[in-house]
């Protein structure tokens, strides 16, 4: 192993083997699509973005209805 590998938490190489290999060209991909998608292209109207915020609290309180749901099925046997 040459001094300029990447490790990983464990010490284990991630340069030279196949995993780390795919991993880093996995995360180089996700980088790319994530620069290129950053700025939004689309012009949105105060009615979407109104809607599109009512909808994003509507899926949170959907959630926090299902961990209430599950706390309370686990803990009330």
């Amino acid at each position: 192993m040459s001094g300029e590998d990447e490790y990983n938490e464990y010490g284990d190489a991630l340069e030279g083997s196949l995993l780390g290999r795919t991993f880093k060209r996995w995360t180089a991909k996700i980088k790319e699509i994530n620069e290129k998608y950053s700025q939004p292209r689309l012009k949105m109207t105060p009615l979407v973005k109104v809607s599109l915020l009512v909808l994003r609290l509507y899926l949170i309180m959907l959630v926090v209805i299902l961990v209430y749901k599950f706390y309370t099925v686990v803990s009330f046997r």
